[in-house]
């Protein structure tokens, strides 16, 4: 048996909590972590400090003799170790928390660990043989404040487990990754393009001309249910966007507007993810060649309700 425990960060549950998570489950921090003074001398002061202090952690549990044992699960090419897939999926699981419920929930250190060497011989507690980092989730400041529930982590673990199913190659794992490398950036204005960035790889298309225009017609048909509110997205959609471009042709700086923008792109993230994911349907065409024309299609309609979901 190994582990995997991402100890997580401004998350306060009831002592004892666990909730499912995937492949993970959320539940307080293990015991001989926190005593493992050898890994934790080992890892940034401000980590080792971050990670004493954590109640609850991601924790996975599976087979594996080895740090770096494949994954037989995982399908492509080339072999992927269990340890370095569990990583990948503490930070999509991350993202999903902020996608249900934005807020300063994140983790920054991965800790890997074998109750079992490899001449067989038990160990206990587990031995720690890894560590893996990744900068800590940033959240807007009108975000700073949320309380993440049960319920919350709950909706989550839901998002989460259908978003684990996203294969590579496709317009919606771009986007998944720029999101999280907005959601991790510190600086503004390299965070605001990316998630522009990838809400370009959902709702964009090949051609060049009318960028923004295509982005603010798909978009808000995509999440309205009416035409006031239609019209009501076209134009903030309009007004991010030309946001975005000001920062990419560096000229966004002292713009009173910024904040508010940047909080409304994040909703539009959160929102347009979590209807992706949860509509019958949606997610399938999303993955396929068939995308573009059906978001033109629906434009075309001019109707609140999606045309035919025909994936292919």
């Amino acid at each position: 048996m190994s582990f995997t425990v991402v100890p997580i960060h401004n998350l306060a549950l009831p002592p004892g909590s666990r909730i499912p998570f995937g492949r993970f489950s959320i539940q307080d921090v293990p015991k001989w972590l926190k005593e493992d003074t050898d890994t934790l001398n080992n890892i940034s002061r401000h980590d080792r400090m971050a990670t004493l202090t954590c109640r609850h952690a991601l924790i996975s549990e599976y087979d594996a003799d080895t740090m770096g044992h494949p994954d037989p699960d995982w399908k492509g090419r080339e072999p992927r170790s269990i340890q370095e897939l569990r990583f990948q999926s503490a930070m999509l699981a991350n993202m999903c928390m902020w996608m249900v419920m934005p807020s300063k929930v994140c983790f920054t250190v991965c800790f890997h660990a074998l109750t079992r060497l490899d001449n067989g011989q038990p160990v206990d507690p587990p031995l720690i043989l890894r560590t893996d980092r990744e900068g800590p989730l940033y959240c807007h400041p009108k975000d700073e404040h949320n309380p993440v529930t049960p319920n919350d982590l709950a909706k989550a673990a839901k998002l989460f487990e259908t978003l684990s199913a996203v294969s590579r190659k496709n317009d919606v794992w771009p986007a998944l990754r720029a999101f999280w490398a907005a959601l991790v950036s510190y600086w503004a204005d390299y965070r605001y393009p990316l998630f522009w960035q990838g809400l370009e790889s959902l709702f964009g298309s090949d051609e060049e001309h009318s960028v923004s225009r295509r982005l603010r017609e798909r978009i808000s048909y995509f999440l309205a249910g009416d035409d006031k509110t239609q019209r009501e997205l076209c134009e903030k959609v309009k007004a991010c966007y030309g946001t975005r471009s000001r920062i990419v042709h560096g000229r966004w700086e002292d713009d009173p507007d910024f904040d508010d923008h940047m909080y409304i792109t994040e909703a539009i993230v959160r929102t347009v993810i979590r209807n992706i994911a949860d509509k019958p349907g949606m997610l399938a065409v999303f993955l396929t060649a068939r995308r573009d024309d059906f978001l033109e299609t629906w434009v075309q309609s001019k109707a609140f309700t999606p045309p035919p979901l025909v994936p292919g």
